[in-house]
This record gives C-alpha cells, sequence and structure tokens, in this order.
C-alpha cells in the first residue's frame, strides 16, 4: 500500500495524524482544468487518534491548526 499524501500536508510541518478523504483517493487533478471556484477550503479534516475533527487536545484539527506547536502533533 502507498503511503497517503495530500498537497495540502508536508510531512515535517504537519501532524502524520492528521487525515482527508482525498488522502484516500487515487486521482490527480488536471492542472489544464479552468479553476472557477473559490478558494474557501471545504476540506473535512480529522484525527486518527480521536477519529473526529478534533485533537487529543480538544482543539480543532486541519493543515493551518496541526503543526509541530501542539502538545499532541506527531511529526
Amino acid at each position: 500500500m502507498e503511503p497517503l499524501t495530500s498537497p495540502k500536508i508536508t510531512i515535517g510541518i504537519h501532524c502524520l495524524q492528521l487525515r482527508t478523504k482525498s488522502m484516500y483517493i487515487n486521482a490527480v487533478v488536471d492542472p489544464d482544468a479552468p479553476t472557477s471556484y473559490d478558494s474557501y477550503d471545504q476540506t473535512a479534516w480529522w484525527c486518527v487518534k480521536t477519529q473526529t475533527g478534533f485533537g487529543p487536545d480538544r482543539e480543532p484539527v486541519g493543515p493551518d491548526a496541526c503543526c509541530g506547536d501542539r502538545c499532541c502533533c506527531s511529526l
């Protein structure tokens, strides 16, 4: 099985326990397709440890929140 990846997560910066559904889909976005959508991120994120949208520290999870400065972060 290939490791889970996402273009929104950088190994060494974001927590390894952070997940999104797009990590389980083997698809590539067409770079030539027109981008007619807004920049609002509608991605649903969850923590592997809690299986919810909140980490073990009871704070919301996401690529902007799950970085090395949290006590529960696994880099």
